[in-house]
């Protein structure tokens, strides 16, 4: 990938779709199942961050902020896109079958209730 992002005949668009299709794709596999602590957070925006800035060739040396990246890239941080999946799949929950797990898990109610 990094031949890609060096080439400076693709334009930052496509660059950009590439990276969208391939590599976030990736890094966000099933994201709307995971207990993401506030370490594993961190960690998924440094690898959006350092992929971005090999995509605009950029240094963390240059001194340039994340929002300035996430300008001129028009991304935005991993932590929303994670809540945007979250809220899609649980749009479609209520509509699965009554003996799938995941729609028995949403409305369960526990029965050891302890005051």
């Amino acid at each position: 990938m990094n031949n890609i992002w060096r080439d400076r005949k693709l334009r930052l668009p496509i660059k950009i779709r590439l990276y969208t299709s391939i590599v976030k794709a990736v890094l966000l596999y099933n994201a709307e199942m995971w207990p993401l602590t506030k370490t594993e957070t961190q960690r998924l925006e440094a690898a959006h961050h350092k992929w971005l800035r090999r995509i605009l060739n950029v240094s963390w040396k240059d001194m340039v902020r994340n929002e300035s990246i996430w300008v001129q890239t028009g991304q935005e941080k991993l932590e929303l896109s994670v809540q945007e999946r979250r809220l899609r799949w649980l749009g479609h929950v209520p509509r699965l079958s009554d003996d799938r797990i995941a729609k028995q898990v949403l409305h369960w109610v526990s029965e050891d209730r302890k005051k």
